[in-house]
């Protein structure tokens, strides 16, 4: 189970250390001054040291745990015996030639906490004066070499942005002590160097993630211990232990191609450093008699070709090893592929390395193993700005999360006042949206672009549909006062709208389980539940699958007030119920209201307040609902003494402010359609922020409010309900607590990673769906294909066009039917 706080985790750092007795003073002074609450303790691992290490520790720092091997067992061994020996819940490594920053561990370990998923954070490693980047995340060459992102470069703060990794470096780690055994910790055999890769390389492949934490710092006296052994040495383990990784961790499927090209490369890249002549060795370019003297071969060279033979020699333990790996595997080499960053780099200037190198990717395939990254195209018709809503935040942290291991564009239909987080971000229209289409692999969008631009329905392109929100079902409440006809034909005009989606894409994206079997049967009944989709998987989920809201990995922080002594009649020492967002014809802000009003006189200090009046989208009508609840409230003579509406809509990167100074999150709503199979996004703000929840029952968030214990459900329109239920949360402490404990551990589970997940694997092997792949025609679409070829259709079209827009018009779609395109709607 997660840990509620990261006060609770008790933390082992461990130092391996061997002859760096002068080292080891900057590095445990910087342990000792971690400003950090929970428990700490230091291990020293000593290798067999002979400088007096040992002793000079138990003299300087008796509060220093040291573990004194009898013998040099390497970086990997020595760090393995330190987390044997530890006791923290977590263990950080951290070199003894680099010092930490005050808040490494604090930083890293709420880091670690951020999700379930999160096998290792990586900090950020700087020269030991901060000037220059030592590591800021690790990547891979295919043949097993790792390297360090912005290694040697000036720091100018870019990178200082968080996201996932290949692989943590081993100078300045964190994980989970229980994990790093249960994975089986660095492999012992690789002595030193490389062994950090291998470890992330197979937390990946297990199922985990890897998280770079530029926030935890670390300064790094580059290789203060290694350097003393000679290079050669160095190198050979370099070698070897690269080709270690490769057999342990590549798929069957890639291995053979992969070790053979490496081998090949391996030996090249030792002869690199050989001036022998060839050519004497070839009887057919010297047919002369040859003495067969000896040469005298570099130790560089020498290096290269022993890292073969060793792995030759151990290759009986190196293939157990990689049984144990494979084993336990749950994703793919593609899926893996994209964090290798630079799969296809070579590390050899060599003009016969070089051409060897482009030889055995071509031949080996290992160029298509690591294709070019997927380009991932998103449309949303939703306002990207400061102040957004569902549907855009939802296509804002999608493009955000996917542009670490894709290429992103966003397409919007209103000039946004946001930069983009790494992926580009463009204006569409119909005169730019073929140049994005061309560009992209797979296309993922929402709402109407299908309808606003058949061009994307025609491109050819994998299509991926986000249908969290059913908004056929929002208009029929929205539109309920609207007049009988105009409220079928927008019925019918919305679900012809989703049927076309339904029909035409290859993957569908929806928030809940209860959700998916509704989009379920609408696609059963369009005929997408077919034998093609059914045999290729029985569970359907390769068609439709739950990707949820989600949340920040980061916690909320204050950077400013905004409630409590700040809005008239809200006082600092009020209790604040907060309704997040705006007001819909389908919520029910009057029960809310009502339940406030009951229990104003036995507590004066309540307050609620209303987020958001003013929707940031233009396109969304001003709500009946909204004007109600402004009614009520001054009718009960409520406003600004007890309930409090913000005119305008707070902006995306403001909400932790007004969520961190509430104390309850209030989410109440009518019981209808729209409702059963609604996603409440308003309420993963509150569980972000840690606030209780009071929720109306009837919805997928408020049975997950009911069944982990994260608040209070009330029947719907129960006035006397809810305001029991707020009176509980003001008057019992213990539940409070409770509830916030319960929400603490639910968080990981919650964050964007974790929850676009399954759309990740998605595009990093993007398929088509299989009823689309063989082409099978959905029965709906064969009559429409037959009625639309049928001579009096035809002219009843002709005589439509003529009345609509004259024969220029006529001329157009004719055009078009002849191209086998429809055409656009005029």
């Amino acid at each position: 189970m997660p840990e509620s706080s990261s006060s609770s985790l008790s933390v082992s750092v461990i130092v391996v250390n061997y002859d760096g007795k002068e080292l080891l003073d900057d590095c445990v002074e910087s342990l000792l001054k971690q400003v950090y609450s929970g428990p700490l303790e230091i291990l020293v691992v000593d290798n067999g040291s002979s400088d007096g290490s040992v002793q000079h520790l138990r003299d300087r720092w008796p509060e220093v745990k040291v573990e004194a091997l009898p013998r040099n067992r390497g970086f990997a061994g020595g760090n393995n015996a330190g987390v044997e020996a530890a006791t923290g819940d977590v263990i950080a490594l951290i070199n003894n030639d680099a010092r930490a920053h005050p808040t490494w561990i604090a930083r890293g370990v709420e880091t670690l906490r951020s999700a379930i998923d999160v096998g290792a954070v990586a900090s950020k490693i700087v020269s030991s004066d901060g000037s220059k980047i030592d590591y800021a995340g690790g990547g891979l060459a295919f043949y097993g070499h790792g390297f360090n992102v912005g290694g040697d470069q000036p720091d100018e703060g870019q990178y200082d942005r968080p996201g996932e990794t290949l692989f943590p470096s081993g100078c300045a780690m964190f994980m989970r002590r229980q994990l790093f055994l249960d994975v089986g910790g660095f492999d012992d055999e690789y002595f030193a160097f490389f062994e950090d890769v291998d470890l992330g390389w197979r937390l990946w492949l297990m199922g985990y993630r890897v998280l770079y934490e530029p926030s935890s710092l670390v300064y790094h006296r580059h290789h203060g211990t290694a350097k003393r052994f000679g290079y050669e040495r160095e190198r050979f383990l370099l070698e070897r232990n690269a080709l270690y990784t490769i057999l342990k961790n590549y798929e069957g499927d890639h291995l053979d191609k992969v070790v053979a090209a490496s081998l090949w490369l391996t030996v090249e890249r030792g002869f690199s450093f050989f001036g022998a002549d060839r050519d004497k060795y070839d009887l057919a370019r010297k047919p002369e008699a040859w003495t067969g003297e000896d040469e005298p071969v570099p130790a560089l060279a020498m290096a290269h070709l022993l890292a073969v033979s060793e792995v030759g020699r151990r290759l009986p333990g190196v293939l157990e090893r990689r049984a144990f790996v494979q084993d336990r595997r749950k994703r793919s080499d593609r899926e893996i592929a994209p964090l290798f960053r630079q799969a296809l780099l070579p590390n050899d200037s060599n003009k016969w390395f070089l051409q060897l190198f482009g030889y055995v990717t071509d031949v080996f395939g290992i160029k298509d193993l690591f294709r070019a990254k997927t380009n991932v195209l998103i449309i949303t018709a939703d306002t990207i700005s400061a102040k957004m809503a569902g549907p855009a935040i939802r296509a804002w942290e999608m493009a955000r999360h996917l542009a670490q291991k894709h290429e992103v564009r966003m397409l919007v239909h209103r000039k946004p006042d946001l930069k983009p987080d790494g992926f580009e971000l463009h204006l569409v229209s119909k005169s730019n949206l073929a140049r994005h289409l061309d560009w992209s692999d797979i296309v993922i969008f929402q709402g109407f672009i299908l309808y606003l631009y058949p061009d994307v329905a025609s491109s050819g392109k994998i299509l991926v549909a986000d249908i969290y929100d059913p908004f056929h079902l929002e208009s029929l409440e929205m539109l309920r006062e609207a007049e009988p006809e105009r409220r079928m034909a927008i019925a019918g005009s919305d679900l012809g709208v989703i049927n076309e989606q339904l029909r035409q894409c290859d993957y569908f994206i929806c928030a809940s389980d209860k959700q998916r079997d509704f989009w379920l049967g609408q696609l059963a009944a369009l005929g997408r539940v077919n034998p093609h989709t059914y045999d290729t998987d029985p569970t359907l989920r390769e068609l439709v699958e739950v990707v949820p809201f989600g949340i920040p990995q980061k916690s909320p922080e204050q950077t400013r007030g905004v409630l409590k002594g700040v809005v008239p009649g809200i006082g600092p020492e009020d209790r604040v119920i907060l309704w997040g967002g705006g007001i819909y014809n389908w919520f029910d802000p009057l029960t809310v209201i009502r339940a406030v009003d009951k229990l104003r006189e036995r507590h004066p200090e309540l307050k609620l307040f209303f987020m958001g009046l003013a929707h940031p989208n233009p396109d969304v009508p001003e709500m009946r609902m909204a004007v109600e609840a402004r009614r009520l409230s001054s009718d009960l003579g409520l406003d600004g003494s007890h309930v409090f509406f913000n005119e305008d809509w707070v902006e995306y990167a403001d909400r932790a402010n007004y969520l961190l100074e509430s104390d309850i999150g209030v989410s109440c709503h009518h019981l209808h359609v729209e409702t059963t199979f609604s996603y409440r996004t308003r309420v993963l703000d509150y569980f972000w922020a840690g606030l209780p929840v009071i929720a109306t029952t009837g919805d997928a968030l408020s049975e997950l409010v009911e069944r982990r214990g994260l608040g209070l459900t009330v029947a719907p329109g129960d006035v006397d309900g809810f305001a029991e239920a707020l009176r509980r949360m003001l008057e019992e402490p213990l539940l409070v607590e409770e509830c916030k404990r319960r929400i603490a551990e639910l968080r990981p589970e919650l964050t964007w990673a974790r929850v676009l997940d399954p759309l990740d694997r998605f595009c990093s092997e993007p398929v088509r769906a299989p009823d689309k792949l063989a082409g099978y025609a959905l029965p709906g679409q064969r009559r429409e294909a037959a009625r639309r070829r049928s001579p009096l259709h035809l002219a009843k079209r002709v005589v439509h066009y003529r009345k609509r827009g004259g024969w220029k018009l006529v001329r157009l779609h004719v055009r078009n039917y002849m191209r086998g395109v429809r055409a656009p709607t005029a």
